[in-house]
């Protein structure tokens, strides 16, 4: 199952390089987006966040909120941590009109930095038993 989970957020990983790419080229992409990440918190266990009021005359979330609810924002906050994290290796290249520079993802890096946020989210899940 362990694998499975891993294999699917390393799927999120890429399709988040990819709108990056696109974004940053002027195309949004980001509102059509399949998010992953939910879907193993599902499956692992985690509860779903809960839904809440924000009031912004006071700027506070509304006094029906259940303040010891489970969040998933931790959740998500580790996850970008773990994308940020990941860097794309550049190469120099010769070629016969002088350098070029090229980029591409460590795959290796990014399965290894996946399978630790994994672990921790099994670590995570027990704890909430």
């Amino acid at each position: 199952m362990k694998e499975a989970l891993i294999s699917l957020l390393f799927q999120e990983f890429k399709q988040r390089r990819f709108f990056d790419e696109l974004l940053d080229k002027g195309i949004d992409f980001t509102h059509i987006t399949v998010n992953t990440l939910d879907s193993v918190c599902d499956i692992i266990g985690f509860p779903r966040d809960i839904p809440y009021t924000f009031d912004e005359e006071t700027n506070r979330v509304a006094d029906t909120y259940d303040h010891d609810a489970f969040s998933r924002e931790s959740i998500y906050l580790k996850f970008d941590n773990t994308y940020h994290s990941i860097k794309k290796i550049q190469n120099i290249e010769v070629t016969d009109q002088g350098l070029k520079m090229t980029e591409h993802e460590d795959e290796a890096l990014a399965l290894k930095k996946i399978t630790e946020f994994v672990d921790w989210l099994y670590v995570e899940r027990k704890k909430l038993s």
